[in-house]
Parts: C-alpha cells; sequence; structure tokens
C-alpha cells in the first residue's frame, strides 16, 4: 500500500539533510527544497512560490525552525491544512525580545552573515552540537548555505507579523536545550529532553518517535477525504 505524503520545509538554509536520520513510519516525506530568493521579495510572495511544489489538495505540513513559521503561513493556501512545527515558533510573542527589537530596527541588515556561516565556535554554541559527527553534519550545511537567502530569511523571521495561532491543527516539538528560540518562550505539545537545536540528528530516535505519535494524531483529527 502506498504511504500517504508529507510535506517537509527544513531550517534556515539547511536540507533535508538534517532529517536524514527521521523516521517517519507510515508517511512518505516529501521535502520542499528552499528556492533562490529575489533581494526585495515578499515572505508572502515567497511562500506562494514554495507552495507550488506542494502537489496534494489536502496535505500535512512539516516545518523545522525557519520552515515552521513558513509551513504555519503556507496552511492558509491549503484550507488551513494540518502543521507539525520542530524547533520553532507559532507566533511573533515567542521571538526573544532582542530578535524583535532587531526585527524592528533593521538589526539584521548588519549581520556579516559570511563570516558568521564560517564561525565554527558560535555555531556550534547556538545548535547545541557535541558530538563530531554532528559538527560534519552542520559544517557541510553551512558550507553550502546561500547568504543572500540567510540574511532575506533572519529578517523575515524578525519582522514575522503573526500574533494569533493559525486556525488549523497545529502541533509543535521542542527541545528544552534549544538556544536560538527558548523553551521558556514557546509552548510546545511534546517537549524533548535534552534536545537542541540540531536535535533531528542529535536526538534523532526520540525525534522520530514523537514525530510518528504527532502524525498520528493529526490523521486521527481529519475527516475522511480524497484527494
Amino acid at each position: 500500500m502506498k504511504k500517504p505524503v508529507c510535506y517537509i520545509l527544513s531550517g534556515l538554509g539547511a536540507d533535508e539533510r538534517v532529517f536524514d536520520q527521521i523516521d517517519f513510519g507510515d508517511f512518505a516525506p516529501v521535502f520542499i527544497p528552499w528556492e533562490p530568493v529575489e533581494h526585495s521579495q515578499s515572505f508572502e510572495s515567497y511562500v506562494e512560490q514554495l507552495s507550488r511544489q506542494v502537489k496534494s489538495t489536502h496535505p500535512i505540513l512539516i516545518g523545522i525552525s525557519f520552515g515552521g513559521i513558513i509551513a504555519q503561513e503556507m496552511s492558509a493556501l491549503f484550507g488551513n491544512c494540518p502543521v507539525l512545527i520542530i524547533s520553532s515558533i507559532q507566533n511573533r510573542s515567542q521571538l526573544t525580545p532582542f530578535m524583535r527589537f532587531s526585527g524592528m530596527v533593521g538589526l539584521y541588515k548588519l549581520i556579516p552573515i559570511k563570516r558568521v556561516l564560517k564561525n565554527k565556535r558560535i555555531n556550534y554554541w547556538l545548535f547545541g552540537t557535541k558530538r563530531e559527527d554532528e559538527k560534519k553534519i552542520l559544517d557541510r550545511i553551512l558550507a553550502d548555505s546561500d547568504p543572500l537567502f540567510t540574511q532575506w530569511a533572519i529578517k523575515q523571521i524578525t519582522t514575522w507579523k503573526r500574533t494569533e495561532p493559525i486556525p488549523a491543527k497545529l502541533l509543535h516539538i521542542h527541545g528544552d536545550a534549544d538556544r536560538i528560540f527558548r523553551i521558556g518562550r514557546v509552548n510546545p505539545d511534546y517537549i524533548i529532553p535534552g534536545g537542541t537545536h540540531f536535535m533531528t540528528v542529535s536526538k534523532h530516535e526520540e525525534v522520530s518517535s514523537v514525530i510518528r505519535e504527532a502524525l498520528s494524531s493529526i490523521t486521527r483529527s481529519l475527516p475522511l477525504r480524497g484527494e
């Protein structure tokens, strides 16, 4: 029997490598790759652009970090389809005060993106990578990141306008050791003890189990309908 599909949006500048060790159980993941972005392109325009990769009329969307923000906004384009977010936020209030301030005054414009992407010490700390295998994966992902896209995405995160939850089934998985989106500012449905912003790699077995549980909860809540 053909597995039902879930569509995956990775984190800022990342790709499906952060899900390489995730077991989706009864679901077949379809990864939505990031596409080139214009410097002045609006957030809404880019969400619609990516949505063209979704071929289901009633999809389940999964987003990690920035991908979780995209997935929530994309949900409205598919009849408020269900969304599972990982290591992400549900609205603007869950950003740190500094992140919100950065968006308000445009501090993101001053970030030396190329230097930041190459600064291993900072990135290992932010993402919580400790083992050598995790560091190598993160190094490769950051080396492949597009500085233009990264700076554009940081702007979209820090200026995100959403203040209310999306009008759709939304489940949230978060690690209590996440240093980018702090556990104290979010209200997740599932908490991964010791989970960092890189927990789909560092704690892939625990995250896989919770993802399968969350997807099962989502499918139980959906009415029976054809594609």
